[in-house]
């Protein structure tokens, strides 16, 4: 009887330890792991990231296991290109941070001051109040959450992008104002498969950004774009193939319920184009109901504030604002917005890992 038991407990033990190494099979390969339970290389992702071996031609791939990542305001310096940040998991890994814009001149207009004081040695990562600062080229982030958690207290990015060829792969992407900044102008962005929540002005700026099947998520009473499009830069941004859907539960009272825009010109020459998409029905009929500080906005024909062959109560253009450069276009027109013109040759979709992950 005893050998008997002793065979069940070495079975079950081996059976532990099977499982165990299956679930670690299950790990894409990595250079380096981070893993707040330490049994990574770091338990901080900003010492993995500074670890990387600089202008490093090759790959390098770090892990993040499965946790809340909450303590770091992050930067990838411009001689770390050829980066990808892969989480284990994208809903249990989070990448959070809580610093907003306010009125301190103390703390340089950032807030909480203690939080500022963390980071204010670098200006480069204190210059917006970013859970992630992107510098380095052909940076790729996939499988994972990044938010700013400050909610509706003003700016409070969750990312500033301000390198060249960034990949975004099936990651949630969540903040309230200003969650994504497209810091600049002519620079590649593409994301894929993603889900972006803001309200207000929550996709910004002057780089180029190709949003391919990703839900972009508002709560009411806001604006999704805020483009400022050089005038001579033929591309903004570009929505092919993405849901456009409404959240209640605001954390700001007087949203919900309120209709969402597609954008407001912030300034330069915005440039826009929505194409094959689903637009839910608490889309702003006039789509750009408000010329914000462009008076130039209506009668210009350099603004490109284009929709094409989408569906959805929210598509119907009939009541949409009386702008020069906002039409639908035609079908030989829509040609020119395809990933590969839009990003000039460029083909993200072979550096992904996670090709097709579900949320």
């Amino acid at each position: 009887m005893k050998q008997l038991r002793n065979h069940i407990l070495i079975l079950t033990f081996i059976s532990l330890i099977t499982c165990q190494l299956a679930v670690a099979q299950k790990l894409p390969k990595a250079d380096i792991i981070v893993a707040l339970d330490g049994s990574g290389q770091y338990k901080s992702i900003q010492e993995a990231i500074d670890a990387v071996l600089d202008n490093n031609s090759k790959r390098t791939v770090i892990l993040i296991k499965n946790g809340t990542y909450n303590t770091e305001k992050l930067i990838v310096p411009a001689s770390k290109i050829n980066l990808t940040i892969l989480g284990e998991s994208r809903e249990k890994t989070i990448v959070s941070y809580h610093l907003y814009d306010c009125k301190s001149e103390t703390s340089s207009n950032k807030c909480p001051a203690e939080s500022w004081a963390l980071w204010k040695d670098n200006k480069d990562l204190i210059r917006t109040s970013a859970t992630l600062t992107v510098l380095g080229n052909n940076f790729i982030a996939e499988n994972l959450t990044i938010s700013n958690t400050a909610g509706p207290v003003g700016q409070a990015l969750a990312l500033t992008l301000r390198g060249d060829r960034l990949i975004f792969n099936n990651c949630n992407i969540l903040g309230y104002q200003d969650t994504i900044l497209l810091g600049k102008d002519g620079m590649l962005n593409y994301f894929v498969g993603c889900l972006i929540l803001g309200r207000t002005d929550y996709i910004y700026g002057g780089g180029i950004g190709y949003f391919q099947s990703c839900e972009i998520r508002s709560y009411g009473g806001g604006w999704v774009t805020a483009p400022s499009t050089p005038e001579n830069q033929l591309y903004g941004y570009v929505f092919n193939k993405c849901n456009f859907t409404y959240v209640g539960n605001s954390p700001r009272k007087g949203d919900d319920g309120a209709k969402i825009a597609i954008g407001r010109p912030w300034h330069n020459y915005p440039k826009v184009a929505i194409l094959n998409s689903e637009m839910c029905e608490q889309m702003h009929p006039q789509g750009w109901p408000t010329t914000w500080n462009m008076a130039y906005a209506p009668a210009s024909d350099k603004l490109h504030l284009y929709e094409y062959n989408n569906t959805g109560k929210g598509a119907d253009m009939s009541l949409r604002a009386k702008w020069v450069g906002l039409r639908e276009i035609s079908a030989e027109e829509a040609k020119s917005y395809t990933m590969e013109v839009v990003l000039s040759g460029w083909n993200p979709m072979q550096n992904i890992t996670v090709a097709k992950n579900k949320k």
